[in-house]
């Protein structure tokens, strides 16, 4: 579980980042199994989940979830997962999104009963470098307790925060922040993978995008994490312990 140190700071700021979470040597296999299947072509977004088992260990990892237990609880589900990435010559365009929003309650922050909680929540992991104002992820510190949601800051105010960070280190971030994308500056690429998490009787995409990787799960833990949305006879998740 967090510590009382790490739910302030996710209180303050709606993100927070965990350094060194994939070891070295499995970045450069996630990277080496995207570049073999993407070939000579470059996306800005791509499925990664099936490419290999290491992929599904990383959407069940012991100290990921211990986090996520704080932040969502024992009923959590994956919602969905995307990668995303980036050239100094590719067309984006700059924007900010997410916040509070009062039509669904998946873009939500509480604090009740002494305890966070959520809606959607997104684990990105870097597979590459991201320097000082190289671009990519922002987010506006704080803003998910904002009571101006309509208001969105210019992506180049100086409310908007470009968080560094290194190959194998997990941002995590509630999508009630306002968040969005900066053009890539860096002459080094810019790759995440993205799993958005959700509570157990709650989700933002099609639960049935995720039935063909059921077939893929390798344990009963995998297997929980897929399961669709619903309240009736959901047994909370059995966690495993962190190494």
């Amino acid at each position: 579980m967090m510590t009382e140190e790490e739910i302030f700071e996710f209180d303050l700021n709606g993100l927070i980042i965990y350094r060194n979470l994939i070891p070295p040597e499995d970045v450069s296999i996630m990277n080496h199994l995207i570049d073999t299947e993407q070939g000579n072509e470059f996306p800005h977004s791509f499925s990664f989940l099936h490419l290999d088992p290491i992929f599904m260990n990383l959407m069940a990892n012991p100290k990921t979830l211990d986090v996520m237990r704080s932040i969502i609880g024992d009923w959590m589900r994956l919602d969905h997962t995307y990668g995303l990435q980036m050239k100094n010559n590719s067309e984006v365009r700059e924007n900010l999104h997410g916040g509070l929003r009062a039509d669904q309650g998946e873009h939500q922050y509480q604090w009740a009963n002494n305890k966070m909680w959520n809606g959607l929540i997104v684990v990105m992991y870097a597979l590459e470098d991201v320097k000082p104002n190289d671009g990519g992820f922002v987010g506006v510190l704080g803003s998910h307790k904002s009571n101006i949601n309509a208001y969105k800051p210019p992506v180049d105010s100086h409310l908007v925060h470009n968080p560094a960070l290194k190959a194998g280190d997990m941002l995590i971030f509630t999508e009630a922040l306002v968040h969005g994308t900066r053009a890539w500056n860096s002459k080094n690429r810019r790759r995440s993978l993205l799993y958005k998490y959700s509570p157990g009787y709650s989700a933002w995409g099609p639960s049935e995008s995720l039935s063909p990787f059921l077939e893929l799960a390798q344990n009963d833990l995998q297997r929980d994490l897929l399961r669709p949305p619903y309240v009736g006879k959901r047994d909370p998740i059995t966690f495993p312990e962190i190494p």
